[in-house]
């Protein structure tokens, strides 16, 4: 094994230990293993030697984006004949700067952070032209309360404390500033905290230092599903036309979506949530080649990304094309013709996005 892809592959199984003691260790060990037995394949892969190279910008090491970006490192290895490396840069907003910097070719993030990347908001300084390739799996946002606190109303929020404010994830405070906004809380009749991280708010809410929380959660995020199931939080519930009032009052990064009643368990009522995509994305400098290789790679093997990670199943055409917040690059645009699934009512919606 060369020197260099020893060292690599060293780092992850020490960064992977490292983190077990702030994330699940059965989570975390199981995602570094596959993460570490992708390495091994894709890097002894045929086209290794190839002259064309992208890197991809990721989460941190043994996150399920991070599966997923060794995963799509594969593909493009194996399907495009192109070179890649995964660069965990540790989130979204981190892999825009990424891509701005040239430290990445790639970037895997969720639409809020590739819109204001895009659009030039905060942390943002100025507009940057990133072009979207394709799109997978939503994260939620939305607030979860703790049973027994007290809170089955907006209302009932005042005099509680409540996590809505993490660094890295600038939506969340949006979220929670619109909620309270809607029905007429001013902020300073709760307390209103910060957290480092999704590991602390469990936490908060298992040992009731905190009452409600705005959340990022998925469909099957194991923290927000033993939540759910150890009987911990239930959503606030409110009506759907205030739901969509507050959706109206937020940038245009977010989709509604409802999960259905008995998702996750003592979750017996639907209830809508605000949705992001998980996306790939360009600067739009790259080559209209590259990317056309890349994209073709990817979702024209489906079947076979799909079995990499659970969440890899999400990443489909009809994903992609639905519910854009950024336009796409000219080398997706190439592919998604060549197979039939771009359309007049898609050039529309191109030019909506590129006219913002």
């Amino acid at each position: 094994m060369p020197g260099a892809e020893y060292r690599r592959r060293r780092r992850i199984v020490v960064t992977c230990a490292e983190q077990e003691g702030n994330m699940r260790r059965i989570t975390i060990l199981r995602a570094c293993i596959v993460a570490l037995a992708l390495t091994a394949a894709y890097a002894g892969a045929p086209g290794a030697l190839a002259q064309e190279a992208v890197r991809i910008g990721t989460s941190a090491v043994g996150s399920s984006l991070y599966v997923v970006g060794i995963g799509m490192s594969k593909m493009i290895q194996e399907k495009a004949g192109i070179n890649s490396n995964i660069e965990p840069l540790g989130g979204s907003h981190a892999n825009m700067f990424g891509l701005e910097r040239k430290n990445i070719e790639l970037a895997i993030a969720n639409s809020g952070a590739a819109y204001d990347r895009y659009m030039g908001i905060a942390p943002f300084k100025s507009r940057y032209p990133i072009r979207l390739l394709a799109q997978g799996q939503s994260s939620f946002r939305w607030m979860l309360v703790r049973k027994g606190s007290g809170i089955s109303k907006p209302e009932d929020l005042v005099g509680k404390t409540i996590a809505a404010n993490r660094k890295p994830l600038p939506e969340v405070a949006l979220v929670a500033s619109a909620l309270l906004k809607e029905f007429g809380i001013a902020k300073n009749r709760l307390r209103i905290v910060s957290t480092a991280d999704l590991e602390a708010e469990n936490r908060g809410l298992r040992t009731g230092t905190i009452s409600a929380a705005v959340m990022p959660f998925s469909l099957s995020q194991p923290v927000t599903v033993k939540l759910f199931s150890d009987g911990v939080v239930e959503p606030l519930i409110i009506s759907r036309d205030r739901f969509d009032a507050i959706k109206s009052a937020l940038p245009d990064i977010f989709y509604t979506q409802v999960i259905k009643a008995n998702h996750y368990k003592n979750q017996p009522e639907a209830f809508p949530v605000l949705a992001m995509k998980i996306l790939l994305a360009a600067g739009a400098s790259l080559s209209e080649d590259a990317v056309y290789k890349v994209t073709k790679a990817i979702m024209g093997h489906h079947d076979e990304f799909a079995k990499i990670h659970a969440s890899a199943r999400a990443w489909t055409v009809k994903n992609t094309l639905a519910e854009p917040k950024i336009p796409f690059h000219p080398g997706a645009i190439r592919y998604y013709k060549e197979i039939g699934a771009w359309n007049a009512e898609m050039d529309a919606v191109q030019n909506r996005l590129l006219a913002r």
